[in-house]
């Protein structure tokens, strides 16, 4: 204990003896780092926020009506390369981040010019240091740009997010537009399949008075229209959404897989399997449609195409009402909570915190100094004390004193 406090005392003693040095370097550095802190441009940071978009008003989800479930909206995800991404706020951030949006802001407010950047790239790499796209917990998309120039910086933040509605728009109209083709075509052709089923239907029964299925072929063909319908929707969604042989999309192979899963459900109810442990199927009926009598196959095959055929009708008819007011619709798709105005304080430089840290930091080297100081006055009085040392410097010196000769003959030469 007594040792601790010696040294402590010893310590003590050796920083009130350069005192001087410590406090002089302490008051400089600190003068000099409040004098830099005037000195140093301030910057203003301008925040605009964004409520996270509704089903309806986000561009990309409202097109998941167009179809069940929730695979065409990560499809559209994946279309534009933002596969991954669930929430409409997580998208919204991401095209706000794309070089689309920001080749559009670049232009809009001539960056390139104002910034002295020789390359599209580099304006782009500097507006991406002064511009941070957050998404908090709830969803709300903040934009937050830091300049110099608070207007210019204001104008910027409220420019990203009207780009973004723009783009919004403009997507949603064009992807309208190209569904309403799309499914137009599908639904004309459909209407006739649907009409060729209805009459064949017609004909058979006319024809055929007598014959009638039992409830248990009954349940399985309306296990195999509901089997059907739902593979032709997937082939729409894939024709749909493709637009091209695209099979490395996660989404295509994703309806690939579904696509053949539906195929062998099908094939197994109408042709059996040959497991030995063959179990009923998941309608509760055991016989396989090709073991019925020929009228009775015939009959349930043209009863399983009129279904198919109307269920898809009726798929494709909402669909396609959906996509012609999506290609009409010209609100706005972005609600700003709060757009981005000129402001009042700095950002940055933090004068305060930059005194403090000059003042810890000088402090800190002082202290240093002052027992390096110390020790070197020590060396000088009793130098037998510190023969190690000496030594070490010595050798120091030697081999430096060479590298120098070296260096010189070399230059010579």
């Amino acid at each position: 204990m007594e040792n601790n406090s010696g040294s402590f005392t010893s310590y003590l003693r050796i920083i009130m003896k350069w005192r001087r040095v410590t406090i002089r370097n302490v008051l400089i550095v600190t003068v000099v780092a409040l004098i830099i802190s005037f000195i140093i441009r301030p910057k203003f940071t301008a925040v605009a926020t964004v409520l996270p978009p509704s089903t309806e008003e986000g561009t990309l989800a409202g097109l998941a009506g167009m179809f069940s479930g929730q695979a065409v909206f990560g499809a559209s995800m994946s279309r534009l390369g933002f596969s991954g991404l669930f929430r409409p706020s997580d998208l919204f951030a991401a095209i706000l981040k794309s070089g689309r949006i920001k080749g559009e802001i670049i232009n809009r407010f001539d960056l390139k010019k104002r910034f002295k950047a020789k390359t599209m790239h580099d304006v782009q790499k500097t507006l991406s240091k002064m511009t941070k796209i957050n998404v908090t917990a709830e969803g709300i998309i903040e934009v937050a740009v830091t300049h110099r120039d608070k207007y210019l910086a204001t104008n910027i933040a409220n420019g990203f997010i009207e780009e973004l509605d723009k783009f919004n728009t403009e997507t949603r109209m064009t992807m309208g537009k190209r569904y309403r083709i799309f499914l137009e075509k599908r639904l004309d052709q459909t209407a006739n399949d649907l009409a060729a089923a209805e009459d064949s239907l017609r004909k058979f029964k006319e024809k055929h008075r007598t014959v009638a299925l039992d409830e248990e072929m009954r349940s399985a063909i309306e296990m195999i229209a509901k089997l059907k319908s739902e593979q032709v929707i997937r082939e729409i969604q894939k024709g749909a959404w493709a637009g091209a042989d695209d099979e490395r999309n996660p989404y295509i192979q994703n309806l690939n897989q579904q696509i053949d899963a539906i195929e062998k459900q099908l094939s197994a109810i109408e042709f059996g399997t040959t497991s030995k442990n063959r179990q009923e199927f998941g309608a509760g009926f055991s016989v396989p449609l090709s073991r019925l009598p020929k009228l009775s196959i015939e009959l349930a095959r043209l009863i399983r195409d009129f279904k198919v055929q109307e269920t898809i009708y009726e798929l494709l008819t909402q669909s396609f009402e959906q996509a012609k007011l999506m290609e009409l619709r010209d609100t706005p798709t972005v609600q700003i909570l709060d757009q981005a105005s000129p402001p009042e304080k700095k950002s940055w430089p933090k004068r305060s915190l930059i005194v403090i840290f000059a003042f810890c930091l000088s402090l800190a080297f002082s202290v240093l100094l002052a027992f390096i100081l110390e020790y070197t006055e020590d060396v000088k009085l009793n130098p037998n004390r510190h023969t190690e040392f000496i030594n070490f410097y010595c050798q120091l010196r030697h081999d430096f004193s060479n590298l120098s000769n070296y260096l010189k003959i070399r230059r010579r030469k």
